[in-house]
């Protein structure tokens, strides 16, 4: 029913850890993985594969030198699910929250995707395996309002949060990726080509839903992927050329959807991408000053604290974000009374677990294709996962 697409570059070992969760969960969906590492990591995870293929429909393409994005898009091409989704090597879509959102999307055709709850976690060393320190909740979009237009204003109004880990439809999928490879710049440096257009092109097409059940587990550590600063984002040479690309795609997506002229079109960008902009600023401002010596209290906020009741509105608020965070805590998700228990646990059990050592299953080196997975297995012997 779904594929699931990994872009993977140089984490051989994370790669493994998700492979292994998937297998232990009897995963029956498609996995295509499109590797961009260099020979020796690539190897490492050709063995991964090796190893794991018997108890995984895994489909492996190595890409060296491609951007996650466009790992996506050349994957896509052959994908033959109706439904497809990304998922980070570093990071989890809990097998039964993906058959959820299947299932509702199966009864819901208005809706282009759909996912569950969402969390981020810490280990202890940061690695791979290891002791899980921390669990909070991890906002995912949901979009439902009744035209393109109003969709795109609500999610970058009220709803800008993380989509592109949603379980999608196919056909919305590809559009979604479609000429990302065209725009210039790495993945460190074009949040356009990273994020902004095919969650754009996702919300234009259709609504989001948010589901009850666990989804999406996202690992937070050093060496995962972080946005660039916004200064060193917007006054990249890349930058005004991708917005054209940006401003054109979205231009041409509400024409299609709403069937709308060019000008209005335009417009509805505009009044959504201006005040976005001017709040991304805002954040990497704040954030670069904490590494300044403080500053005094703005006036803003001065007037606010002689407000009545503003302090006990903030600290109402402050205590509904803490009930709301702490079902998706860890030692909530550890109890057995909670209805997330069943779903976290064999992910807990895969990252606090170190996997046993295996005898080497090398791929002959010196390849420039994609590896052909009947001649890879063959080279697994009785070696099981």
């Amino acid at each position: 029913m779904i594929t699931l697409c990994i872009p993977t570059k140089n984490r051989a070992e994370f790669l493994g850890r998700i492979l292994r969760y998937y297998a232990n969960t009897r995963s029956p969906h498609w996995i295509f993985i499109g590797d961009s590492s260099d020979p020796e990591q690539a190897r490492d995870n050709q063995e991964h594969v090796a190893r794991l293929n018997g108890a995984l429909q895994i489909e492996y393409r190595h890409y060296p030198g491609c951007s996650s994005c466009e790992c996506l898009e050349r994957l896509t091409e052959f994908v033959t699910t109706p439904y497809c989704a990304y998922v980070a090597d570093d990071d989890f879509l809990c097998t039964q929250g993906i058959e959820r959102a299947i299932q509702f999307l199966e009864h819901h055709a208005d809706y282009t995707a759909a996912h569950g709850r969402g969390a981020i976690f810490q280990t202890e060393a940061g690695g791979a395996y290891g002791a899980v320190t921390s669990v909070r909740r991890y906002p995912q979009a949901v979009v439902e309002a009744a035209t393109a237009a109003g969709r795109l204003t609500q999610f970058f109004t009220s709803s800008y949060y993380a989509l592109v880990y949603s379980v999608h439809r196919t056909e919305i999928w590809r559009a979604m990726f479609k000429g990302i490879s065209l725009l210039q710049g790495t993945t460190n440096s074009n949040i356009f080509k990273d994020e902004l257009i095919a969650s754009c092109v996702s919300v234009i097409r259709g609504k989001v839903k948010g589901l009850d059940g666990l989804y999406l587990l996202r690992h937070a550590h050093e060496a995962m992927y972080k946005h660039p600063r916004v200064y060193d984002w917007i006054t990249s040479r890349e930058w005004f050329p991708s917005y054209e690309f940006f401003r054109a795609r979205l231009t041409e997506e509400l024409i299609q959807q709403d069937g709308i002229h060019a000008e209005e079109a335009e417009h509805v960008i505009r009044q959504v991408f201006w005040p976005y902009l001017v709040r991304v600023l805002i954040s990497g401002w704040e954030k670069w000053r904490t590494l300044t010596p403080p500053q005094p209290p703005s006036r803003i906020r001065q007037f606010l604290k002689r407000v009545p009741g503003m302090r006990r509105a903030v600290l109402g608020l402050r205590a509904m974000k803490r009930r709301w965070q702490n079902e998706l805590s860890l030692p909530a998700l550890l109890d057995r009374s909670s209805a997330y228990h069943e779903d976290f646990m064999p992910l807990y059990q895969v990252i606090t677990t170190q996997p046993v050592r295996f005898p080497d299953v090398r791929v002959p080196t010196g390849r420039h294709e994609p590896v052909d997975l009947a001649e890879v297995s063959a080279h697994a012997g009785n070696v099981k996962p």
